[in-house]
C-alpha cells in the first residue's frame, strides 16, 4: 500500500501523515485533539489535492497516553475507515519506538513513557505496564539501555546505576506510523492499548 493516512493524538498534540502518489504530507500541531483532529486532517486532504477515493488504508496510534486523544484519533480513524471502506490498524508508541531502533542491537532494553501522572508507561523484553518512577528504577539492570522521552524523569531514581540512553520525543509524530503499512490487512483492527498497574 502507498496512499497510507497516519493518525496520532495525544492530549494537546495532534499529528497526522499522509503517503500519497510517493510524497509525504504531515502536519504536526500542539493542539487539542478533540476540537482540531478532524479540522486538520480534512486542511490537509484539501491542501495537498489528496483523493480519498485513493487512498488504501489507515493507521491510528493507540497508546498509552491521553485516554482522550486516543479515544478521539481512534473514533475519528474508524469513522473513516468505515464510510470509505478502508482496512485500518491501530498500533502502540511501544510498537514505534522499536521500529525507529531496529537496527542498532541492543540488550536489556527499557522503553520508558511520560504518563500524564507521576507514573511512567514503560516496556521491557517480557512485560509492560505503568509505574512509579522509583519502582521501575529498581527493575532497571545496571547497563541496560533507555529509550523514550522519560529519561529525564527516571535518570535522578537510578542511584548507583550506569545506563545508556536513547532521547526520542518525537516517536508521537504520525509519519512513523506508515512504516507499519503492511499490518493493514482486511481484518486488522483499531483498539486502545490498554495497560493495568
Amino acid at each position: 500500500m502507498k496512499n497510507i493516512i497516519a493518525i496520532s493524538a495525544c492530549l494537546k498534540r495532534c499529528s497526522i501523515a499522509i503517503s500519497y502518489e510517493d510524497n509525504l504530507y504531515e502536519v504536526n500541531e500542539n493542539v487539542d485533539a478533540a476540537a482540531n483532529l478532524v479540522w486538520l486532517v480534512d486542511n490537509l486532504v484539501k491542501s495537498k489535492n489528496v483523493d480519498l477515493k485513493k487512498i488504501e488504508g489507515i493507521v491510528v496510534a493507540s497508546g498509552p497516553g491521553s485516554f482522550t486523544g486516543i479515544r478521539v484519533a481512534q473514533s475519528f480513524a474508524k469513522g473513516l475507515a468505515l464510510s470509505l471502506k478502508l482496512p485500518a490498524v491501530s498500533l502502540s508508541y511501544f510498537d514505534v519506538i522499536e521500529s525507529i531502533c531496529v537496527d542498532e542491537n541492543f540488550q536489556d532494553v527499557v522503553i520508558v513513557i511520560k504518563s500524564e501522572k507521576n507514573q511512567i508507561y514503560y516496556k521491557t523484553a517480557d512485560k509492560s505496564g505503568i509505574s512509579s518512577y522509583e519502582s521501575l528504577a529498581n527493575e532497571i539492570n545496571n547497563g541496560a539501555v533507555l529509550i523514550g522521552d522519560a529519561i529525564e524523569e527516571i535518570i535522578p531514581h537510578l542511584t548507583g546505576k550506569t545506563v545508556r540512553t536513547i532521547c526520542n520525543t518525537d516517536f508521537r509524530n504520525a509519519r512513523y506510523l506508515l512504516n507499519f503499512s503492511p499490518r493493514i490487512t482486511r481484518t486488522s483492527k483499531i483498539s486502545p492499548y490498554y495497560m493495568g498497574n
